[in-house]
């Protein structure tokens, strides 16, 4: 028996040791680990897409509920505190969407009165500062042919002219635009008022389709998410207020038009991360330019960016604080994908829906840590010491 199985193994030169080509593995588990992941990455990769474009397909419905979950996120606490003082839960949502609208509309009307009252003031000083530019073209710097201004000046008139065609189609998209807003914007209403009145139980509603050995992380995730919410629309708001405050007592010293208005578009620019403040700042200096020379542009350029200074060492650390804490590539990332996904509106609730998931998923596992039970050699006694 002994001599088959010496006779059967596959030697050489019947010094029983195995071939060294008879212990390689094809494939090696190198590459049956990376096997593994990969496919596994394919699927997750395969859902993901899909997913993402049944969002986007979805866009009507899915922007419209995500910024009535930040809404309702900043109305919640005045309706949660008006139940407990003893008003009826529909009495306390009514108050609140009245007190909501009234502060909202107000301030609409008040840049839209703003801007009637002070756009023929910009438009006069524009036509008025035409001439200067010329000047300066022709006799500045740049030397530039006085024949070669007329010019441009020409061509850009018969652009316009030629393409009206474009600009009367520009117009009836525009008018699908607004159509599509109108729509966005009662979504919005509606799911507001019932987010306020009845988000508490819509919530443990859906904590029961939960797997039960899951549904406590999940409840823990979710008071995380719901607070990240809270916070950031809160924070982010007194920013904002911050930043209209400033730049509308700066334009109004300096007597720019249309101040009140800009005001408020570099207040909105702080809900868009980086990106927001920027593009609205270059606005307010470009008017200021225009209508009050280089100097105000100067003046408005160096009181923005100590306000971008303020707001980065003192209103985002202790106002928003450390409920909200995303590393810049994130938000990055995610404000070029929802831009991409979703447009500007895409851009305003990528940071908060980040924020939202990373609260969510750092809360689950910290539960997850604190309820987990010790591995049993924790508990052990030491076997070597007895």
């Amino acid at each position: 028996m002994e001599s088959a199985d010496r006779s059967s193994s596959p030697d050489e030169g019947g010094t029983g040791l195995r071939h060294p080509k008879a212990s390689i593995q094809v494939p090696g588990p190198l590459l049956r680990v990376a096997g593994d992941y990969a496919w596994r990455l394919i699927a997750v990769g395969v859902v993901v897409y899909f997913g993402v474009r049944l969002l986007s397909d979805l866009s009507l419905v899915v922007i419209p509920f995500v910024i009535s979950l930040l809404v309702a996120a900043l109305l919640s606490p005045l309706a949660i505190r008006m139940r407990r003082a003893g008003v009826g839960r529909a009495v306390a949502t009514i108050l609140t969407m009245l007190v909501a609208v009234v502060v909202l509309g107000g301030l609409l009307t008040l840049v839209i009165l703003r801007a009637a009252q002070q756009a023929p003031q910009l438009g006069n000083e524009i036509n008025n500062l035409l001439p200067h530019v010329k000047n300066w073209l022709i006799n500045g710097p740049l030397k530039i042919n006085a024949k070669t201004v007329d010019n441009l000046s020409s061509t850009l008139s018969t652009t316009i002219s030629k393409n009206s065609a474009t600009i009367a189609s520009t117009a009836l998209s525009t008018g699908k635009t607004v159509l599509s807003f109108v729509t966005g914007l009662l979504l919005v209403i509606f799911c507001t008022v019932f987010l306020v009145y009845d988000g508490d139980r819509v919530w443990e509603f859906l904590l029961k389709a939960v797997p039960r050995p899951v549904r406590a992380e999940a409840q823990a995730a979710g008071r995380a998410a719901w607070t990240t919410i809270g916070y950031y629309i809160r924070g982010t708001l007194m920013v904002a207020t911050f930043h209209g405050v400033v730049v509308a007592i700066t334009l109004t010293v300096l007597g720019v038009p249309l101040s009140f208005p800009l005001a408020v578009l570099v207040g909105l620019g702080a809900f868009v991360p980086l990106v927001g403040a920027i593009v609205t700042g270059v606005l307010a200096v470009a008017v200021a330019g225009l209508a009050k020379g280089l100097v105000a542009a100067i003046v408005i350029t160096a009181v923005l960016l100590l306000d971008n200074q303020i707001e980065a060492h003192i209103l985002q650390p202790f106002v928003i604080g450390r409920y909200v804490r995303v590393h810049p590539l994130a938000v990055v990332l995610s404000l070029a994908s929802g831009a991409i996904l979703f447009g500007i509106v895409g851009a305003v609730v990528a940071v908060p829906v980040v924020a939202t998931a990373n609260s969510a998923f750092r809360a689950a596992l910290h539960y997850r840590d604190q309820t987990d039970p010790a591995p049993p050699s924790a508990h052990r006694p030491d076997e070597s010491a007895a």
